[in-house]
């Protein structure tokens, strides 16, 4: 391996000193005396680079589908959240306190949800453990029985 790069490092050697020996040997049969660099350099022509534009055609319905999305998102419909649990039994009682949980707390959203016999009425929807805890506080003077947890993904 070391062989083959003593190989490589001493033929580029050779060939940049060959190339080099050329340009100069060009260069003295072609000079003047009315070049500016007295011969030493050749003078090369650089064109300016292009601007490049890019061009992005996407289907309309794309901003419509991020928006929804985002929406999602904020509204916690795919990411692991919190909730508060009010309650755990029948339909009439959680009507009940849906809507006076609804009356106490107009800013948290409140909802029923149906687990094989029973209905929950679960409550917030909260990013961290933290905030579920300080809404847990306020919760709690009303509803005492009332928890914490994170609903299992269907």
């Amino acid at each position: 391996m070391r062989m083959l790069n003593l190989k490589r490092c001493s033929f580029l050697i050779c060939f940049n000193l060959l190339s080099i020996s050329y340009l100069t040997a060009q260069d003295s049969t072609n000079t003047t005396t009315d070049t500016p660099n007295n011969g030493n350099f050749i003078t090369a022509n650089i064109d300016p680079v292009p601007e490049a534009t890019v061009t992005i055609n996407q289907d309309p319905r794309i901003q419509t589908l991020l928006n929804i999305k985002s929406k999602m998102e904020k509204d916690g419909d795919f990411s692991d959240r919190y909730k508060i649990q009010l309650y755990y039994g029948n339909l009439n009682k959680a009507n009940e306190i849906m809507r006076s949980a609804r009356e106490e707390f107009p800013k948290l959203d409140v909802s029923i949800q149906f687990e094989t016999p029973n209905y929950k009425v679960w409550m917030g929807n909260y990013r961290t453990r933290l905030e579920a805890d300080k809404a847990l506080k306020e919760v709690y003077t009303k509803f005492p029985s009332a928890f914490i947890f994170r609903p299992e993904k269907k």
